[in-house]
């Protein structure tokens, strides 16, 4: 039997790197395992190094380093990438030109992510190389796609969930349309693409109810991509009487993005395996749970696991890993304000400069912002009913944590008396909450918010 030729190419830098994907591996839907972020981020930086190849064969290969966006790794990087390479072999993709219409000429096809992978280290220079190749039936199509979407493995880099990532992808795909629109599907479609998880896998609620997923993925996604990309989205929602039936995307092109990009970003950040080692997670399970699931809930985790054990006002942690589990598990943790590029702190940040700016000068822009903070009060109330007793809770504690010091003197003693009996109180924790559950609010969503009013009255 011949022996594959093995493409010497490495990796070329993710801040300078373009990818063509192909479209039908952009809205790919998870039929078996998950698609996390760093899945994504590594098929991507895998295809690159295949398409940039310029030898024949079946097997391609890069430097372990490079696979890791340049920067340094130790044993626990080395497992992490083991980890999603087994799990690229192992989950169950449908691919398809991202839509769920069936017409006439159209193709579908289920595979796994890549064929087979191995990492081996050179004896005589002790350097590690990644060698991978693609299921034969796709492979054409991903090295050498008819019609794809340019990506740039620089946006790639800065963003921290696997749904910003997502769509993404979608949406550049679409910025050289003439309507700018995306296709318009169910939301029930949509779920398993932006979240990377098989319906299969995904709990009642999450399947039950367009608004856990809109608060969950898309609002978080959205804000992301608009944060730190060249493109714009807005969400286009269509209604069938009240309820949500299906949803597409506006996308725009913005000239720069709004965050500054880092140059040199991690693709593993192997602290947050630490911290789960430290709470008393083993370190196996730690690097799975880690492999398995979004950094931005990892690291809120963390953070209310932390902050509970260091409390003194309340009964000590019986198990720190069961706490932090769970909370991963349910993603009722708020999301870290200093999370990184891309978090919702920092679309916050960004997007309150920009609109509380021009606020204050002009008193129809502040007459709307009122009206729409109040808006957003009431949703977060109806989002805060809707919660359980331990959610509450930790929101309650939270909001005294993170929020409370740093008001005025009048307030806190009003909070500690009457909690949310207190009108004064009331307005400053849903203030609170909805800035910590959707960011705040971009020129988009003031836009939108005006327009359904219009629509209203």
């Amino acid at each position: 039997m011949a022996t594959k030729r093995v493409k010497k190419t490495d990796v070329v830098s993710p801040s300078s790197a373009e990818l063509r994907k192909a479209v039908e591996a952009i809205a790919i839907q998870p039929k078996s395992g998950k698609i996390t972020l760093l899945t994504r981020k590594l098929f991507n930086v895998l295809l690159a190094v295949a398409q940039q190849a310029d030898e024949s064969g079946d097997t391609y290969r890069a430097l372990l380093s490079d696979i890791v966006a340049n920067s340094a790794f130790d044993s626990n990087d080395t497992a992490l990438v083991k980890e999603h390479l087994r799990r690229m072999v192992s989950v169950q993709v449908e691919w398809s030109q991202g839509t769920s219409s069936q017409k006439p000429g159209r193709k579908w096809g289920i595979s796994t992510l890549i064929a087979d992978a191995e990492i081996l280290e050179d004896p005589t220079t002790r350097r590690v190389w990644v060698e991978f190749s693609f299921a034969p039936k796709i492979k054409k199509k991903l090295l050498d796609p008819v019609q794809y979407a340019r990506l740039s493995l620089q946006f790639q880099s800065q963003l921290r969930s696997s749904a910003g990532l997502a769509l993404y992808e979608i949406c550049v795909r679409y910025l050289t349309n003439p309507s700018h629109l995306t296709m318009r599907e169910t939301w029930e479609w949509w779920r398993p693409i932006l979240s990377g998880t098989p319906d299969t896998e995904a709990g009642d609620e999450a399947k039950r109810e367009y608004k856990y997923f809109k608060r969950d993925y898309l609002r978080p996604a959205i804000a992301e991509v608009n944060a730190v990309t060249n493109i714009f989205v807005e969400l286009i929602e269509h209604r069938e009487g009240r309820r949500v039936a299906e949803i597409q995307f506006r996308v725009t092109e913005r000239k720069q993005p709004m965050l500054a990009l880092d140059e040199h970003p991690n693709v593993f950040d192997s602290t947050l395996v630490d911290r789960m080692v430290k709470i008393g997670i083993p370190l196996k399970e730690a690097q799975s749970l880690y492999a398995d699931s979004e950094e931005n809930r990892i690291r809120a985790a963390l953070q209310l696991t932390e902050q509970r054990m260091r409390s003194t006002s309340l009964p000590p942690v019986r198990s720190a890993a069961a706490l932090f589990k769970d909370a991963l598990k349910k993603g009722y943790a708020p999301p870290v304000e200093d999370g990184g590029a891309g978090t919702p702190a920092t679309a916050r940040a960004v997007a309150g400069s920009a609109v509380a700016g021009s606020a204050a000068a002009d008193d129809p822009k502040a007459r709307l912002m009122d009206e729409y903070a109040a808006y957003r009060r009431k949703e977060a109330r109806a989002l805060y009913d809707e919660q359980g007793e331990l959610e509450r809770e930790i929101a309650r504690t939270s909001f005294e944590n993170d929020e409370l010091p740093g008001l005025g003197s009048h307030l806190r003693d009003d909070w500690r008396r009457r909690g949310l009996d207190s009108k004064l109180a009331d307005t400053a924790f849903f203030d609170w909450l909805a800035r910590k559950t959707w960011g705040e609010p971009t020129d988009g969503d003031l836009l939108a918010f005006t327009l359904s009013q219009s629509r209203a009255a």
